[in-house]
């Protein structure tokens, strides 16, 4: 865990390449031969970190789901991009991470796309279509509407110094989750439900 902590301090700090074996074995103060027995390097750190970020998502969500029987779309929504929204800012610095390494062309990127953003997409979908399906939600295109939502939801935590100092907000504040959490479900409403 320290190793683990370590490094995605110093690949938010320094990013990935900028950021050796030596000095994630400092920051843990252990033996850099340790990330080699653990994680076979700095790469298995990356791929470690990546996988504990969305398994913990994706747990969270299942556990949401089975006590959501009895709510309508709009709040199943809700909750889901509540649960995004709170999940980034408490991992903000691992968020910050895996979108960085997402930009760039890699096998990495490839890989984080099909077993993990996949998925992402198909959670947020499938409350989507559950609601177009019971005829709570006008049809529409589920993709589209999925990048507009993802996009207003990643950005303030891919770009924080961005959201800083050219908007003067603190993407990391409640009070900023709660206005972003707001003005995406302002947005749903006027595309989902019949006026």
């Amino acid at each position: 865990m320290r190793i683990l902590s370590a490094a995605a301090k110093l690949f938010d700090t320094y990013g990935y390449k900028g950021t050796s074996v030596r000095q994630i074995a400092a920051e843990a103060q252990v033996n850099s031969a340790l990330i080699s027995y653990h994680f076979q390097g700095k790469q298995g750190v990356l791929e470690t970190l990546i996988a504990s970020y969305f398994e913990t998502l994706f747990r969270l969500l299942e556990e949401q789901e089975t006590m959501q029987e009895h709510v309508s779309a709009i709040q199943r929504l809700e909750q889901v991009i509540q649960l995004y929204l709170h999940f980034q800012m408490e991992h903000a610095p691992i968020t910050r991470l895996i979108h960085r390494e997402l930009s760039v062309e890699s096998m990495l990127a490839r890989e984080v796309m099909t077993l993990y953003m996949s998925r992402w997409k198909h959670g947020l979908s499938r409350v989507l279509e559950g609601g177009v399906a019971a005829g709570d939600f006008l049809p529409v295109s589920i993709d589209r509407i999925v990048l507009a939502v993802s996009s207003q939801m990643i950005y303030p935590f891919l770009q924080p110094q961005m959201v800083r100092q050219v908007y003067d907000l603190e993407p990391f504040s409640e009070e900023f989750a709660r206005w972003l959490q707001d003005s995406i479900m302002r947005f749903l409403h006027g595309i989902l439900l019949p006026a």
